[in-house]
């Protein structure tokens, strides 16, 4: 009997985390996947690491950067909030860049924006 407490105390202490029909019975939202959105942003970060010549430094900022901006594209609800992540991503990856690299990554952005490889994204919030 002994033992039946102990495992008792210990599964009490560590509660199983809801299943998505329990958390949609609470009324509570599961966290959007963003499997697809990490896979995008690092092609799109390997693309930039390639075509602008990238430190290292300057490739893991990048990465990081996208990532974020992705995921702030994943959860904008109005058209302001994916206006604004956008603009904040723009504005990160021009302050790391050299001022040659600046010049190139704006051509970059004006050229990729109707291609299959938008460096924007703004795609992916219409999804």
């Amino acid at each position: 009997m002994g033992w039946m407490s102990i495992a008792g105390a210990h599964a009490a202490g560590h509660p199983k985390p809801l299943t998505t029909a329990q958390a949609e019975a609470r009324n509570e939202k599961a966290a959007p996947a963003f499997s697809g959105q990490l896979y995008e942003a690092r092609r799109v970060s390997n693309f930039l690491a390639d075509a602008l010549v990238l430190t290292n430094a300057q490739q893991h900022a990048v990465q990081a950067y996208t990532v974020a901006k992705f995921e702030a594209l994943s959860l904008a609800v109005i058209a302001a909030d994916t206006a604004e992540a956008l603009q904040q991503y723009r504005q990160a990856v021009r302050r790391m860049l050299a001022p040659s690299q600046r010049d190139t990554y704006a051509v970059l952005c004006q050229h990729q924006t109707d291609t299959l490889l938008p460096l924007d994204s703004s795609v992916l919030v219409l999804r």
